[in-house]
């Protein structure tokens, strides 16, 4: 792949970061050092960047506030819902990674590749452009996107840096947040990722470019948003032998390790892509009383009238065009098994919407009554999809097929926030005209927090039902490589959950059971190739398929931190049980253990200096077909497990002033083992080890 102009930019940009602060760092000490010249260890000396030279009474300085908030839309009551800013400096060191900040997630090995979590309760149910679910950790919907309310104007910058130039990986993101007043904000937000490839032809290209406005004002507010994605991924179609892995000194000359770029792969110049463009407009109404209030000051008594806010009425509008394609320029034989379309340029599915929602909401706590927050919502959504197909005996067979559908829903939402112990919400949705008649959802949880030891404990749980018609994309799918028509019944889960959290000594566990009928699935049809060095390899022919039985999921996960002075040692644990391994491949076990020192350097600089360490016991889990772009379970005549490999990763995880940065070795155990099976997915090794580092900076005016 290109190295594109805005590489150099982003190098010269943190250089001078960089610089700035080290020149910043210098300038610092040596006035410091000026007026105690015991060094660090001087009465007046508590830090490297501590002392300021005298102020110079002529000059007025100005005071910046660093005050600022951050909220998301609620897609169902079109009101904003607060949420905490990124700020957290513990773990920093793993917020670029694909694999999650926990190493929960499968992907393909290189940065931003697709991704699948090991973990059941992780996954997320799939929208109509089912194209999305690998690479949710890049897109975010409109009513995910944050906006920002700012005293001052300020911007954030994150750069993340592995590997060398060749075949290393970037990432740079960050957002500019601005108000005109106490009612009128603006804000850019841009994302860009480049991960080139250790392994040949593995590139991902990641682009994310949002604007938004907002005006809040006393009885009115609006907000809008618009966004741009496009992502492109190279496509190797897996290794062509694990041994270049697993056993290199087999496979010729006797070496004991070939160089990533030196191992062949299956697939060369092939492509998935994947472009966005959404928007999103939200507008909310506040509803008030007048409400009389008396008062008295000695013996004078009096009334005075009083607004009081009771209720929001809402309208949000969503606007997206969707569309994925897949582009080959070359393909062995022995990849696919069948090819459907011989004009592959039109080998794209779009997917055009647009959704409308009102909604009426009364206050939680306007009257003693109001315990909770209320609201009652309607919803038309429209869809329009798109997809190759063919028609029989017409020498101009193959054409593009739309599809259009239409839904009317209607839904309710109570919700408790206020107060220190408990605190609920409720939900339910259904479909009452349209293509998915009958679909309904209905979900709750709540919390109960009481003090343990000295600190807070909160005990959660949570219920869950629906029944639900599948995408149309899981339906229907016609490409060059893959094509199935089917019919399915909805979809009916059922589960319930509930945890413990105790924050005195750092415990939590969480359980959950769900029941799955009618469970809706891509699995691979197709059989083994044997190449011409005599290597099995699988074949793809993925096609839909619905379970016709129920099946059951329990999973038990435990989260313990152990604390002894500096050093810590922070695990997370997970077991799960599938009740059809065939159908839902899940781990038995899934290990996430971190010990670190953290401490304070000089009273300014806190660190975190450790490692951690992946493991996931071994099983049949999901492969990955470049034509659909999505993950599947094995055909049972040829798998390939992966698990039982521990990987390891060191880290230095620093923040001074406000500013967080990182060094990292990732993958540090790399070669090191007599088990070198480091396959995450099957066919896809694990990245070699490769240093890392990252930095993101908060700058006020």
């Amino acid at each position: 792949m290109p190295v594109f102009p805005v590489r150099n930019i982003l190098l010269r940009s943190v250089s001078v970061l960089f610089l700035t602060l080290g020149a910043t760092c210098v300038i610092k000490a040596q006035s410091t050092l000026s007026q105690n010249q015991d060094g660090f260890f001087g009465e007046k000396m508590d830090g490297f960047m501590n002392m300021d030279p005298d102020k110079d009474s002529t000059v007025v300085e100005r005071t910046v506030s660093k005050d600022y908030w951050q909220w998301t839309i609620d897609r169902n009551t079109g009101l904003p819902a607060e949420i905490r800013p990124d700020t957290l400096h513990h773990s920093f060191q793993n917020a670029h990674l694909t694999e999650g900040m926990f190493g929960t997630y499968s992907h393909l090995g290189n940065m931003g590749s697709p991704r699948q979590s090991r973990l059941y309760f992780e996954r997320k149910p799939l929208n109509d452009f089912i194209f999305d679910a690998p690479y949710d950790f890049w897109v975010k919907s409109p009513e995910q996107f944050r906006f920002t309310d700012t005293k001052s104007p300020h911007m954030n910058l994150t750069y993340f840096k592995g590997g060398n130039k060749r075949t290393g990986e970037e990432h740079l993101k960050g957002y500019f947040a601005a108000n005109f007043n106490k009612k009128v904000g603006i804000g850019l937000d841009m994302d860009y990722s480049l991960g080139r490839g250790r392994y040949d032809s593995q590139s991902t290209s990641l682009f994310d470019a949002r604007l938004y406005t907002y005006y809040r004002g006393d009885i009115y507010n609006m907000h809008v948003t618009v966004n741009r994605d496009e992502m492109k991924i190279a496509e190797n179609g897996g290794i062509q032998d694990v041994r270049y892995i697993t056993t290199p000194e087999a496979m010729a000359e006797g070496r004991k390790q070939f160089a990533p770029e030196d191992i062949p792969f299956r697939l060369y110049y092939n492509w998935n892509n994947i472009k966005h463009l959404q928007g999103l407009f939200a507008q909310n109404i506040t509803l008030r009383a007048d409400v009389e209030r008396t008062d008295s000051i000695g013996d004078t008594v009096f009334t005075r009238t009083e607004y009081v806010e009771y209720g929001k009425v809402a309208h949000t509008l969503e606007i997206g065009s969707l569309q994925k394609r897949y582009i080959n320029y070359q393909m062995p034989s022995g990849y696919y098994e069948h090819t459907f379309l011989h004009n592959d340029s039109i080998d794209m599915m779009n997917n055009f919407y647009v959704t409308n929602t009102v909604s009426a909401s009364l206050i939680e706590g306007f009257r003693k009554w109001a315990f909770a927050g209320l609201t009652a919502f309607a919803r038309f959504d429209y869809r329009q999809f798109t997809m190759p197909d063919t028609v029989p005996g017409s020498a101009a067979s193959e054409y593009r097929h739309k599809y259009r559908k239409g839904n009317f829903s209607i839904g309710g939402q109570l919700e408790k926030s206020q107060g220190d112990n408990l605190t609920f919400r409720a939900g339910v949705e259904t479909v009452l005209a349209g293509t998915n008649i009958g679909d309904i959802t209905l979900d709750g949880n709540m919390e109960l927090k009481y003090p343990v030891l000295g600190k807070d404990a909160r005990i959660g749980a949570s219920a869950r039902l629906s029944a639900l018609d599948s995408p149309l994309f899981l339906e229907k799918y016609h490409s060059t490589f893959a094509w199935w028509d089917e019919d399915f019944d909805k979809e009916f889960k059922t589960g319930i959950g509930g945890y413990i959290d105790i924050e005195k000594t750092g415990t939590r566990l969480q359980l959950d059971v769900e029941n799955v009928a009618g469970y809706i699935y891509l699995k691979n049809e197709a059989g083994k190739n044997v190449n011409n060095d005599g290597v099995s390899q699988p074949m793809y022919n993925i096609k839909a398929f619905q379970h016709d039985g129920s099946i059951q999921i329990v999973s038990a996960t435990l989260q313990q931190n152990f604390k002894l002075g500096p050093l810590h040692w922070d695990n997370n644990v997970t077991y799960q049980i599938s009740g059809n391994r065939s159908v839902i491949p899940l781990p038995d076990l899934n290990i996430f253990s971190d010990i670190y020192f953290k401490f304070i350097y000089y009273k300014r600089l806190h660190m975190e200096v450790g490692a951690n360490a992946l493991f996931f016991t071994r099983y049949d889990a999901p492969g990955y077909c470049p034509a659909v772009g999505m993950y599947h379970t094995q055909n049972e005549s040829f798998t390939q497990k992966v698990g039982g490999y521990p990987l390891i990763t060191g880290y230095v995880n620093c923040m001074l002033r406000g500013v967080r940065f990182y060094v990292m070795y990732y993958h540090a155990n790399d070669g090191l083992m007599s088990n070198r099976d480091s396959f995450i997915v099957p066919g896809y090794p694990a990245n070699p080890g490769m240093f890392k580092f990252g930095l993101s900076w908060t700058l006020f005016d």
